[in-house]
């Protein structure tokens, strides 16, 4: 049974490079106010509903800054983040296990996150938790790496509960989660880059 297939058109193939380069324009010129703008609903409720599935009540988008200095969180859930965003927190991007996976560009998952010494305690002692459990997730858009997708399991400092831990399944959801996102982004981009509006 043949599958249904689409022939590439000359005349947008030709243009297939330019539109790429204002693509990676796009993407190089956000920053944490444009990209909360940009992001679609549909791109924050597939990382939320993630969240919920994977039972991490916490987690964020981290976008690189211009100068590629700091990591920004630019959306984010949980009881702590309105302690974090809007400009509240950025993490030196030399620093902490965030900014490792945006160096590597590898995913990464750890359980014990205090006991890993290159755990970035900043965050944490802003908000007055302890991080137990890490996913995080390069997040590629707009022809490169830009941000990372995280999320958390936190324990209120000596609370006394034990550990919440994540799973080689977990990571995976949140992989899927960070690339259905990414192509939401560029789509998004690329609408505003060719003028389409809907309705």
């Amino acid at each position: 049974m043949g599958g249904f297939s689409i022939s590439p058109c000359s005349e947008l193939t030709a243009a297939s490079q330019q539109l790429r380069s204002k693509l990676s324009s796009a993407g190089d010129r956000l920053d944490a106010d444009s990209f909360s703008h940009l992001l679609p609903a549909l791109a924050k409720n597939t990382l939320l509903d993630t969240f919920r599935r994977i039972g991490a009540g916490h987690g964020a988008i981290w976008l690189v800054d211009s100068a590629g200095d700091h990591l920004v969180p630019v959306f984010g859930c949980g009881e702590h983040a309105d302690h974090f965003l809007n400009g509240k927190f950025k993490l030196p991007a030399d620093q902490g296990l965030i900014s490792m996976v945006f160096a590597t560009g590898q995913p990464f998952c750890e359980n014990a996150i205090h006991l890993n010494p290159g755990h970035s305690p900043l965050l944490d002692k802003q908000l007055g938790v302890q991080t137990e459990a890490m996913i995080a997730i390069p997040l590629t858009f707009a022809n490169s790496l830009r941000g990372i997708v995280s999320c958390v399991h936190l324990s209120e400092d000596d609370n006394g509960q034990e550990a919440k831990t994540f799973s080689g399944t977990d990571l995976g959801d949140l992989e899927l989660a960070s690339a259905t996102i990414a192509r939401l982004l560029d789509l998004t981009l690329i609408e505003q880059i060719l003028g389409w509006q809907d309705g």
